[in-house]
């Protein structure tokens, strides 16, 4: 290994940390790119995770902790964030499970008051109200919210509203 290379890509990688928290798979990719060899990835990876620099399990439930609360994000929507950051599936279940489904609902019934606008549907006919249901229903699967979560939510706000 080559001392000169292997300091590059360290000064590489804590550039890359320093702006955010990272994934180990996130500064393997971001090393990858500027083709350092596998060997000194590995050897700079293995180094910050044995600093406490970067930690997977700590990163996905700080992740999950901020886009759930921040942007209201469902499980189903942060899993698919946290694998295409390269966490292994069982740390990614941990880390989306660990609110409960109480507190999944109340983001969902969160972000789908932020949309629901009752003042514009009152008088409104069945066929509006339908459709805003729908609007409502595709908006919050966005936000990766899973079907049982969603209809709950609307009978909540559809009973709310009669």
């Amino acid at each position: 290994m080559n001392a000169e290379t292997m300091e590059a890509a360290r000064a590489v990688a804590l550039k890359f940390v320093g702006y955010a928290a990272r994934s180990s798979h996130e500064i393997e990719r971001r090393l990858a790119k500027d083709d350092y060899p596998p060997e000194i990835i590995a050897a700079i990876v293995s180094d910050f995770e044995a600093r406490g620099w970067v930690d997977d399990t700590k990163f996905a439930k700080a992740w999950v902790e901020d886009r759930a609360d921040r942007k209201k994000y469902g499980r189903g929507r942060l899993t698919a964030e946290l694998r295409r950051k390269g966490i292994d599936k069982e740390t990614v279940i941990e880390a989306v499970n660990s609110g409960g489904d109480e507190a999944e609902i109340a983001r969902a019934m969160a972000a789908a008051l932020s949309k629901w606008h009752p003042d514009a549907m009152e008088g409104a006919g069945r066929m509006e109200l339908q459709a805003e249901k729908k609007r409502l229903a595709g908006f919050l699967q966005r936000r990766g919210f899973g079907w049982s979560i969603i209809t709950q939510v609307l009978n909540e706000i559809m009973k709310n509203n009669e």
